[in-house]
């Protein structure tokens, strides 16, 4: 596995030791708790996840250690984080917080998704109304 880093299309925003996050192109949205929200942090510069788990993984102790490996392995799945090329420039040190000793939370919603993912200003369509689904919009459950 290479250096993994937050995907850019992304938009997050974080609230009372939680983070919310926006994939704008497929409509979902996520929440991140506990120590999710310190593994999104720790892959704001590239990292492999191998390095990121040896500095969080024994504040969190063995029982929360394999949770943080799916958390890390759900991240990827849902493009939360994504594979880079190999940092030109090392990352700084990487910094646990309180919240590595919570277990990780990673919620995927996908309620919103058609509201989320058109485009009102663009997506027009006089005859079907105003806004409509994109006709390539992907089918999310």
């Amino acid at each position: 596995m290479g250096f993994l880093r937050v995907n850019p299309d992304i938009v997050a925003e974080a609230f009372d030791g939680e983070i919310v996050l926006i994939d704008i192109a497929r409509g979902l949205y996520f929440s991140l708790c506990g120590a999710a929200v310190e593994l999104w942090q720790a892959f704001a510069d590239p990292r492999t996840a191998d390095e990121v788990l040896r500095t969080l993984a024994p504040l969190a102790g063995a029982e929360h250690s394999a949770a943080m490996q799916n958390a890390i392995s759900s991240m990827r799945a849902n493009q939360l984080i994504v594979e880079v090329d190999a940092p030109v420039f090392p990352a700084g040190p990487l910094v646990a917080g309180d919240a590595a000793s919570v277990p990780p939370v990673v919620q995927v919603f996908s309620d919103l998704a058609d509201l989320i993912a058109i485009d009102p200003v663009h997506e027009v369509d006089a005859a079907a109304g105003w806004p409509m689904r994109p006709a390539n919009f992907p089918d999310v459950a």
